[in-house]
């Protein structure tokens, strides 16, 4: 036997033990302690992110009430200041009144007023209602600023002394617009249904307007695309405000 073949024993005892699979198996203990600090790191980042997204919620949710509540005083402003201007308008056609002494003159002024929307007016006429049509699966028709302006020229037509949709007076510069999927009236906008009222001998108006381009557009609305529309006579007091966008334009002596 060779002096080192015990060496070599020795050697071959030592490098192997252990088994190769204990060489390369990590222990439970191991394992148990790297899955529990991943877990730990991945509810660290849930709750990170449900905190970040509450945060932002209550934030958006602040300032959505903050705006809100601006647009509302604003609009209450607005109403105070156009409750002004008219109270202002009546003082000034009162005061107009008094100042002529001519009776033909002053009739002249008041027609004057009557047909430029510059004062309230009431009396007897006919009030249309009008609608989108309900909504469908394939979709539906919907009332455009082109439409209520056939339907307000056609009252005009009729005989109409004086309108008004949904109380806003319509005088010959009022502009009646589309604004994304509003309809505007004198840049305010409105929603349906649309209530068109127009001051005048209701009968005559009524069957004068049967006549006009106006009514066969509405009557084809109605029938095609189920638009409402209802006409009706009102033989009691309309009341129809003035229009409160009436400005100076210009003077001539």
């Amino acid at each position: 036997m060779r002096p080192d073949a015990s060496m070599s024993l020795l050697s071959d005892l030592a490098s192997e033990a252990m088994e190769p699979e204990y060489l390369t198996t990590t222990s439970p203990r191991h394992s148990r302690l790297v899955t529990s600090l991943a877990l730990l790191l991945v509810a660290a980042l849930l709750a990170l992110a449900a905190m970040s997204t509450t945060r932002s919620r209550s934030e958006m949710a602040a300032e959505k009430e903050d705006l809100l509540s601006r647009i509302a005083a604003e609009r209450q402003h607005r109403d105070d200041l156009t409750a002004k201007a008219s109270e202002l308008d009546a003082e000034n056609r009162q005061l107009r009144q008094e100042t002529v002494a001519d009776p033909s003159v002053r009739a002249d002024l008041q027609e004057t007023e009557l047909a430029a929307g510059a004062v309230a007016v009431s009396g007897p006429g006919i009030r249309a209602r009008v609608s989108d049509a309900e909504k469908t699966a394939d979709g539906s028709r919907v009332i455009y600023d082109s439409d209520l302006t056939r339907l307000v020229n056609g009252m005009w037509q009729a005989g109409a002394e004086a309108v008004a949709i949904n109380g806003h007076r319509i005088t010959t510069l009022t502009p009646i617009r589309s604004a994304g999927s509003a309809i505007t009236v004198d840049y305010v906008s409105l929603s349906p249904p649309y209530v068109l009222e127009a001051i005048g001998d209701p009968a005559r108006m009524q069957a004068r307007f049967a006549r006009t381009p106006a009514a066969v557009w509405w009557q084809y609305l109605h029938d095609n695309y189920g638009i409402a529309y209802e006409l009706q006579t009102v033989n009691g007091d309309l009341k129809l405000p003035a229009d409160p966008a009436m400005t100076l334009r210009y003077t001539k002596n």
